[in-house]
Formats: C-alpha cells, sequence, structure tokens
C-alpha cells in the first residue's frame, strides 16, 4: 500500500444508467448529457484554481468545498452530486463527497445506493477507523462518505475538536482530492454555520423566481467570512438560459451567465 493512502473500503456500485436517465453528468459518454456537463465544467474551473491554482495561496482549506442553500428543496443535493461526478472526470484530481446533511441525508438516495455507517458514526466513537466510512465506487476517482445515523448532538458533534481534526485531515491527507460537502440549508439550521468554519469554499445553490434575495443574503452573512463563495442558479428557464448559471465572489449577486 502506498505511504499514506486509507485501506480499501467496501466498493460501491452506482448505476451510471440510472444516472444518465435522471439528466446527471455523464463523463464516460460525451454524447449524453451534454448541456449539464458542460455546465458543470465551468462551474467548477473557479473553484479547481482556488484549491490547486493561484487561489490556493488566499483560500486556507480550499480543496474542501460546501455545497447548500438558503431554503429547502433548492437541488442543493443534486448539484453537490454533479459537481463530484464533474470533478471525479478530471485525470490528475479524485473527489470525495461527503453527505454533511446529518438531519435529512439524500446522497446515497440520489446516487441508489444503500445507507451506510458515516461520518455522524465516526464522531460518535461508533466507527474506530476514517477509512471504515470512506467508500470506493464504480466510477473512477469518486469516494463516498454517507452522513451516517442520526445523533441528538449533530451540531455538537460537528463543532467537536474531533470535526476539526477531520478535516484537517481531509484538507492535508492527498495533494490531489477535492472533498464537495453536501450541508444542509442555512436558514435555520445551526450545523451549516459550523461547518464553514472549517472550509475554503461554498457554492449556494438558488432556485430562480422562488428564493429571496434577502434570505440569500441572510444565509451568506452567517458563513465564515474568509470563504470564496459563488452562487448557482438552479432551475433556470431554458432556451435562452442555461439551466445553471454562475456568479463567483463573496457578496457577489446570483445570476444567470
Amino acid at each position: 500500500m502506498p505511504k499514506g493512502e486509507l485501506p480499501k473500503g467496501e466498493l460501491l456500485n452506482i448505476d451510471t444508467e440510472r444516472l444518465k436517465k435522471m439528466g446527471m453528468v455523464m463523463h464516460t459518454d460525451e454524447a449524453v448529457n451534454v448541456k449539464i456537463n458542460n455546465e458543470f465544467r465551468s462551474i467548477k474551473l473557479k473553484l479547481l484554481e482556488n484549491a490547486f491554482g493561484a487561489g490556493a495561496a488566499y483560500h486556507q482549506n480550499g480543496n474542501l468545498v460546501m455545497v447548500s442553500s438558503a431554503m429547502p428543496n433548492e437541488g442543493k443535493t443534486f448539484t453537490a452530486v454533479n459537481l463530484a461526478l464533474s470533478m471525479a472526470s478530471e485525470k490528475d484530481k479524485t473527489v470525495l463527497l461527503i453527505d454533511a446533511d446529518v438531519i435529512r441525508p439524500s446522497v446515497s438516495n440520489t446516487l441508489g445506493i444503500e445507507d451506510k455507517p458515516g461520518l455522524i458514526d465516526y464522531l460518535v466513537g461508533d466507527v474506530e477507523q476514517l477509512s471504515d466510512i470512506i467508500y470506493s465506487t464504480n466510477i473512477p476517482n469518486l469516494k463516498l462518505m454517507p452522513a451516517g445515523a442520526f445523533h441528538h448532538l449533530n451540531n455538537e458533534l460537528l463543532a467537536s475538536s474531533k470535526m476539526e481534526v477531520l478535516a484537517t485531515e481531509l484538507a492535508s491527507r492527498y495533494s490531489d482530492r477535492v472533498v464537495v460537502f453536501d450541508c444542509p440549508p442555512l436558514l435555520g439550521v445551526v450545523e451549516t454555520v459550523t461547518l464553514s468554519k472549517l472550509l475554503g469554499q461554498a457554492m449556494i445553490v438558488v432556485e430562480q423566481d422562488k428564493t429571496k434575495i434577502a434570505d440569500v443574503k441572510a444565509a451568506v452573512s452567517q458563513l465564515n467570512k474568509d470563504m470564496a463563495i459563488g452562487f448557482i442558479m438552479n432551475k433556470a428557464v431554458r432556451g435562452a438560459y442555461s439551466q445553471y448559471g454562475y456568479g463567483y465572489g463573496y457578496d457577489s449577486k446570483a445570476k444567470n451567465t
């Protein structure tokens, strides 16, 4: 085993045909779901620049990326999964997708796989080895960490020194790894604000014609002020506009591009 490499755990099989039918990012066939493939290529470029390029000098833990929204049902999990799938297509990068929505986890359901022990189980101490909650998949370069069992002290566990050590470990163990956290919505939830203190970048999903600008501003105001914060416009009108618009930079306004 190479130095510093985690032991390989259980292999999770993700049905790529199912993902194809769902309209998800596909990098095994360039002719499939072309539009969303290209949209997420555009989205990930700035994230990679801040994680590994010139922007890395200005963003601590820039390879730890939060995906959230102001309110529920704006498409954050769909976005987090597609972003991870797109990142996995990079030839010199790997990606770990963490279901950090420990209140209402949905990554496993989106990917069509069974729930497994995950983040909360590790923080509680029910799982001792980090390698036991990082699962390899049949998609090259993509690994998963499920949310794990619900715990009444979710926020305290995420605010613990063990979580801080874990974030540092995830940020520094592999020089080529991006870690995507699917987090709970920001408003009315403490857990996401707690996690933001440990992460370097955030993508906030905004649903067109639904999310109020005041809610977006209120949500972003709670985040770690040192983060690079971008916005994804979801469910935009098709035709003249793409499904996803992308604006990047702290306090930038969500918009179509």
